[in-house]
């Protein structure tokens, strides 16, 4: 298995070149909710990572360096990955 780093990084990257608009950023100002990249990006993580809604939300608290990838300063809402 790749690191949990690199697969973070996959996982940006893959959904940032699916999106209209890779460059908002992860969580705009003014805007409700988050870029529609860190949406994927955080459910390809969470699916690989094989951990309910709840834990991810709870496993990326525990890792700064893997939300740093993704732009965010603590992991959204568990609610936040179901869509």
């Amino acid at each position: 298995m790749v690191s949990l780093r690199r697969l973070a990084w996959m996982c940006r990257d893959l959904a940032k070149h699916h999106v209209d608009d890779p460059d908002v950023p992860a969580a705009p100002d003014g805007a409700d909710g988050y870029a529609e990249w860190v949406q994927i990006a955080l459910i390809l993580y969470r699916v690989e990572l094989e951990k309910s809604l709840r834990e991810t939300e709870d496993y990326l608290n525990e890792m700064p360096g893997v939300l740093a990838v993704f732009g965010l300063d603590e992991a959204p809402h568990y609610s936040s990955f179901c869509r």
